[in-house]
């Protein structure tokens, strides 16, 4: 089994002592062309490997926790004697899988760019200054918006800064997104038909206001784009997946109730 071990700049020490020992259970460590990751280090690190990674959906996940949260890296570092010996003696191995979210960035020229995400994307006004967009849905309903932005979050995001803004936690296995504003100032036709909508077949995104005063956010990561050249953004599910392995036979659901009811976050 080929193993690459991928980690935070504060956790150098950590994986280099994972990497020693699997290399001491007969494991080859690999830099590419993995047949399993591991990410050590907070919620935080397995996002950033993910995006550097492009979301590749042929490896198997493993998240060690050395971070606060673990609501993704759900195995402990104390574990992972326990987990190299289950992966000597196993080649079956229960998932959890994972899904994302299709970005499709259409230029004016008529380019489109491909991107992804498996927590969220964010659009927002630098400075959180209020900006004017028009969103449309999958039957062509159109809606023109202004405030200071709006998320739009896979199951898993949609506990993050969905979740603090007032959206909805989606169950884990419901193959759907949210959408959700932050301040609000004025619909053009409704109040609150955009704000926690669940959005099966996605929306598209366009901005009405000034393309220099929007940043972009997927997973965490401030991503460059220039709207002077962009007619809109169209957010869907996504057409692949990525599996993490459950090593403790807990949903991702139950491992974040769990930290919330504990108190457990920090």
């Amino acid at each position: 089994m080929n193993i690459r071990v991928m980690c935070s700049s504060g956790n150098n020490v950590n994986a280099r002592i994972i990497k020693r020992k699997l290399i001491e259970n007969g494991f080859n460590i690999v830099d590419s062309q993995a047949d399993v990751v591991f990410i050590v280090g907070g919620d935080g690190t397995f996002l950033r490997v993910l995006r550097k990674l492009q979301y590749d959906n042929f490896p198997l996940y493993v998240g060690i926790n050395c971070g606060n949260l673990g609501y993704l890296q759900d195995i402990l570092f104390s574990e992972v004697d326990k987990l190299i010996q289950f992966l000597k003696e196993n080649t079956d191995f229960e998932t959890n899988k994972m899904m994302l979210a299709d970005i499709l960035y259409y230029y004016k020229d008529g380019k489109v760019i491909e991107d992804k995400a498996i927590n969220e994307l964010q659009i927002s006004g630098k400075h959180y200054h209020k900006i004017k967009f028009q969103l449309t849905d999958c039957n062509d309903f159109k809606e023109t918006v202004l405030s200071s932005g709006i998320v739009f979050a896979t199951p898993y995001g949609s506990t993050a800064y969905n979740k603090s803004l007032g959206g909805p936690i989606i169950c884990q296995g419901v193959d759907t997104l949210c959408a959700t504003l932050f301040a609000p100032i004025q619909n053009s036709k409704t109040k609150d038909y955009i704000q926690n909508s669940l959005i099966g077949n996605g929306f598209s995104f366009k901005l009405l206001s000034d393309f220099n005063d929007v940043e972009v956010i997927i997973d965490g990561q401030n991503v460059d784009i220039d709207f002077n050249n962009i007619e809109y953004i169209k957010i869907s599910i996504g057409k692949n997946s990525i599996f993490k392995l459950n090593f403790n036979k807990k949903s991702y659901s139950k491992n974040m109730l769990e930290k919330m009811i504990k108190g457990d976050l920090y």
